[in-house]
């Protein structure tokens, strides 16, 4: 999944493409985090219960988020911007889990090693570019390091952050 800087950089993405459709910027950031920051602060909820499926290994074929249990739930009101900013935090870790990173995940696992790193490597241009202002409650989960990233390029990460800022909210609750 992506780390939070990747998650803010596409809601601000998105913000700027889709300026008629987000009204409360803070709520949508703040929903474009919630899946991975709740769990941190609730113990008792884990990433598989805030991400609507099995949660876990990111190279497993059977890691899976339900899109269909996320639009069932009776909470979500897509009249706010936080379930929209939720949803596409959905989306992007599915993306980037199954399809779009799936070869890096399956080479890091094999090196018993995750991707954590290669976002401390990345933050700091990621940060820089898409103007990722600074959060309080998650900002020591943003580390900067300057040092090359070994699974993860820039451009491909760049080129992800502009799929996921391109799609529309409205017509992926229509098509789930």
């Amino acid at each position: 999944m992506p780390g939070f800087t990747i998650h803010i950089a596409i809601a601000k993405e998105y913000i700027k493409k889709h300026k008629t459709e987000i009204h409360n910027i803070d709520e949508f950031i703040e929903g474009s985090i919630a899946p991975d920051y709740i769990p941190i602060i609730n113990k008792k909820i884990t990433k598989s219960m805030t991400h609507y499926g099995f949660w876990g290994d990111w190279t497993r074929d059977d890691q899976m988020i339900h899109l269909d249990k996320f639009l069932e739930d009776e909470k979500v009101d897509f009249n706010t911007d936080y379930w929209k900013g939720y949803f596409i935090h959905l989306l992007a870790d599915d993306y980037f889990d199954r399809i779009y990173f799936r070869e890096e995940a399956r080479q890091a696992k094999k090196n018993q090693e995750t991707f954590h790193e290669d976002y401390d490597c990345l933050n700091e241009e990621i940060i820089k570019r898409y103007d990722v202002g600074k959060i309080e409650k998650i900002d020591k989960y943003m580390k900067k390091i300057k040092k090359e990233p070994k699974y993860l390029k820039l451009e491909k990460i760049v080129q992800f952050i502009e799929e996921m800022s391109n799609i529309n909210i409205e017509e992926q609750i229509g098509s789930s």
